[in-house]
């Protein structure tokens, strides 16, 4: 009987020291996958930064996921270089790039510029140069969009609570910030519009009306104040949302997911060209040979 308990014991013992090492396995192997993924990424990066440096102008775009999306699969790079802009981007796993919701944007500005001014490209490497990025554009991801209240005048810019005299107060927090760089364009782009059923009619309804303060009062007010014209608000949302202010079916990614797909990004990409053209950022005309090859 001892002989056969001790048997089924070793059994046990060698199944879960096999089960041990085939997990085990399986996570080098991911870490592997991980660490290649990460290493081609980077080399991307280093590749698209090494073509950067061919065009007068210089823009960072701090994101997380949506606008990674946005960047390398709906367009946008390719067309902001196609127009003779260079195009970095800081998201997870920069610095400057963690931490994107509204109230982290008065703290990152405020002591981050530096960095943000100096950033290339992904992971966390900055111009060994005196280059400089020309235009900064910034954009808090779709769980913003859940603006839960009102809230109470002025609000605080540094408050994670999402209200919406928080989110005034953030931008009225910017806009002594960015009157010291005037030879800067800030871009502020709204964050996306969620699903329905991640957000209620009326927390949607806020963060619309929000929106609309900020592209058309508190544009005007930032120029009256500052005497400037070097802050854009660019309506990502209204491009996005239905007439409920949630996202529109048609751009909706998969089930139960607030990132839009591709169709929707691809209208955002066209309209920011168009919305940077009217603002004199850009040419309306495709700079002739304006994607050079690496090394060039």
């Amino acid at each position: 009987m001892m002989k056969n308990i001790i048997l089924i014991l070793s059994l046990i013992l060698i199944s879960g020291a096999i089960a041990f090492a085939l997990l085990a396995l399986k996570f080098y192997r991911q870490r592997k996958v991980i660490h290649a993924q990460n290493q081609l990424i980077e080399s991307r990066d280093k590749m698209i930064s090494s073509m950067n440096r061919a065009f007068n102008k210089q823009l960072l775009f701090i994101h997380h996921s949506v606008g990674d999306q946005w960047l390398n699969m709906a367009g946008l790079r390719m067309e902001l270089m196609r127009h003779g802009l260079g195009v970095h981007d800081a998201t997870y796993g920069d610095f400057i790039g963690e931490q994107t919701d509204m109230n982290n944007w008065h703290l990152k500005f405020s002591r981050d510029m530096d960095k943000i001014l100096k950033f290339d490209y992904h992971p966390d490497f900055y111009y060994d140069s005196p280059l400089e990025n020309d235009i900064i554009m910034f954009k808090s991801c779709f769980p913003n969009s859940q603006i839960i209240d009102e809230g109470t005048a002025p609000g605080n810019p540094d408050d994670a609570a999402k209200l919406v005299w928080n989110y005034k107060a953030v931008l009225e927090s910017l806009k002594y910030i960015f009157s010291k760089y005037p030879d800067k364009i800030f871009i502020f782009v709204t964050a996306p519009p969620l699903i329905q059923g991640q957000t209620t009619l009326e927390n949607a309804q806020r963060a619309r009306e929000f929106n609309d303060w900020a592209k058309n009062i508190y544009h005007s007010e930032y120029k009256r104040d500052t005497g400037l014209d070097n802050l854009l608000v660019f309506d990502l949302f209204d491009i996005l949302a239905d007439s409920t202010n949630c996202l529109k079916s048609e751009y909706k990614f998969k089930v139960g997911d607030s990132h839009p797909n591709t169709t929707g990004l691809a209208e955002a990409t066209r309209q920011f060209v168009r919305f940077l053209a009217a603002n004199n950022v850009i040419s309306d005309d495709v700079v002739e040979n304006a994607i050079p090859i690496a090394g060039d």
